[in-house]
């Protein structure tokens, strides 16, 4: 079970629109886990919530977040990572239909685009401060007895 190369980790997160589950903490210190969209730069991801979603008040109580990125079928990938999250323009609005194209297609994306447009969004920016990666099947040796 590998790492991946800072190349892999960078063609993995930029080339397939994969979901990303982002966890934050409730209030009363549950985790809450939320599929969610990204964008990633190199160094931080870029997400785009529902204003008035529970994950982006948990993100306005408590910045820590964690995050898997990972695939469903061999050889399997995963990226984990313990995160800050900061709201960066609670009034952000989508100027493009990049994301949602990326997702679910140029017809379908520009559509959802159109349709959700003008909703109220919060624009979350997440820093990865720890990241474990690996790829393929196996146990890790430390596992090992």
């Amino acid at each position: 079970m590998p790492p991946l190369t800072k190349d892999g980790l960078a063609e993995f997160l930029t080339n397939q629109p994969h979901l990303m589950k982002l966890a934050t903490l409730t209030p009363e210190g549950w985790p809450y886990v939320v599929p969610v969209w990204y964008d990633y730069n190199g160094e931080s991801f870029t997400v785009a919530g529902r204003s008035r979603a529970r994950w982006v008040a948990n993100i306005r109580e408590n910045h820590r977040v964690s995050v898997c990125i990972d695939t469903y079928e061999a050889p399997y990938t995963r990226v984990l990572m313990q995160a800050s999250a900061e709201i960066t323009d609670p009034a952000w609005m989508p100027v493009s239909p990049d994301r949602a194209i990326r997702y679910i297609g140029e017809e379908a994306g520009r559509a959802y685009f159109e349709q959700t447009r003008n909703q109220p969004r919060a624009l979350v920016r997440i820093v990865p401060e720890e990241t474990t990666t690996w790829t393929g099947g196996g146990w890790h040796p430390r596992y090992a007895d």
